[in-house]
């Protein structure tokens, strides 16, 4: 649907892929082709591409029905290496198979090559350099919620949102990485709670049922 395929106050409280125990794995070894975005952020719902446009589609095993969403990978070529952001998912791709937007692609090997052998790891805790944003999807109100997770760095475990006075709600996450209350959770302003793979929480207050704005905290995960 998106793919060319070529070849906020908040305050601070304190798993596919990129789950804690494939963290602490070696590199695997693979292959890489490369493509561009058509429009947006891939699969996994993000606004933009990240930037540098340095970003990475996972097969459908790897990519996990969007647990990876989010994650960085670091991804070692004939060039060097480069670190990419992992936005999509690469349905004809095979396990071990990663497509590479072509600037990453370029910092890795000789684009007019196509398909080349890399290896490739998750990065742990990558530095992110923003605080966590928001996102409400179009549609949402008082009896159903999407809530979209910018700039979280390690992939994401839990979204659990509540309104004042109520109890702790936890989201379900959906395959195109909105996390959903399928009955709502009220009009807003929410609390959100947001837990990665490796272990850092942190909780958002003033997030408003506003659709389709991006909102900014100033909160990072760690």
């Amino acid at each position: 649907m998106r793919r060319l395929p070529a070849v906020l106050t908040a305050a601070l409280a304190a798993t596919s892929l990129l789950s804690a125990p494939a963290l602490a794995q070696p590199a695997r070894s693979g292959q890489a082709t490369l493509y561009e975005l058509q429009s947006g952020g891939g699969n996994c719902s993000y606004p933009s591409p990240p930037a540098g446009d340095l970003y990475v589609a996972l097969s459908p095993g790897e990519y996990a029905a969007a647990a990876a969403c989010g994650g960085y990978l670091d991804v070692t070529g004939p060039k060097g290496t480069v670190r990419v952001k992992v936005v999509d998912q690469c349905p004809e791709c095979q396990a071990g198979h990663i497509d590479l937007s072509r600037t990453a692609f370029t910092r890795v090997a000789d684009p007019a090559k196509g398909l080349v052998g890399v290896t490739y790891r998750p990065v742990a805790n990558p530095k992110v350099g923003r605080p966590l944003s928001f996102r409400v999807k179009e549609g949402s109100s008082q009896w159903w919620l999407a809530l979209l997770v910018i700039d979280h760095g390690n992939p994401l475990t839990s979204v659990e949102v509540k309104s004042a006075g109520g109890a702790w709600r936890k989201l379900a996450r959906a395959d195109f990485n909105y996390w959903i209350a399928e009955s709502g959770a009220g009009q807003g302003p929410f609390t959100v709670r947001v837990t990665d793979t490796r272990g850092h929480r942190v909780t958002a207050n003033g997030v408003r049922l506003s659709p389709a704005a991006v909102q900014r905290s100033t909160t990072k995960m760690y």
